[in-house]
């Protein structure tokens, strides 16, 4: 009797793990293939026709005593400032202006000197005549709240220009 239990206990398992084989067999996509179905046999609707464009009237540059647009509006010129390739580079000129901070100014001896935070987190006592950023800039005043310099910077035209530029001081240093 056990023998026949346990016999029919196997077949009602191999029953159940064949019906649930048989259920994973079925087709998941069932719906989505009616859907498909569905759409292909669906007229297409019908596409709006193409609109009409004005036909093309070109241009014809007639204007003699105008300029061409084809040549630049201002004359290359040379300009009154170059900087000197020969002059030696100092430390803080390699990098841009924008990537140093002035963090204070201090006085010795009478003449006064700014501190100049590099990017790299180096504090550089910097004076009068020294050069700062990467466009010759010298400076040519120092303040408690910037350092003025004299930048050499190109115009555009292949030439020169002399401009001011100002680097503030750093209200992030906690400076006053």
């Amino acid at each position: 009797m056990i023998h026949n239990h346990h016999l029919s206990l196997k077949t009602l398992i191999l029953v159940a793990t064949a019906s649930f084989l048989l259920a994973g067999c079925s087709s998941p996509n069932r719906h989505l293939r009616a859907w498909v179905r569905k759409i292909e046999t669906q007229q297409p609707s019908p596409l709006a026709p193409i609109p009409k464009l004005p036909p093309y009237n070109p241009y014809k540059f007639r204007d003699a005593n105008l300029r061409s647009p084809f040549v630049p509006a201002i004359a290359a010129t040379p300009g009154n400032a170059i900087p000197n390739p020969n002059r030696p580079r100092q430390y803080l000129e390699r990098f841009p202006l924008d990537s140093l901070s002035m963090v204070g100014t201090m006085q010795m001896h009478g003449r006064w000197y700014a501190l100049v935070k590099d990017p790299n987190g180096l504090i550089h006592r910097v004076t009068y005549g020294n050069y700062l950023g990467q466009n010759d800039g010298k400076i040519v005043s120092i303040s408690p709240a910037e350092i003025g310099l004299r930048e050499i910077v190109p115009n555009g035209t292949g030439g020169w220009v002399v401009e001011k530029a100002y680097l503030p001081l750093s209200l992030a240093s906690g400076g006053h």
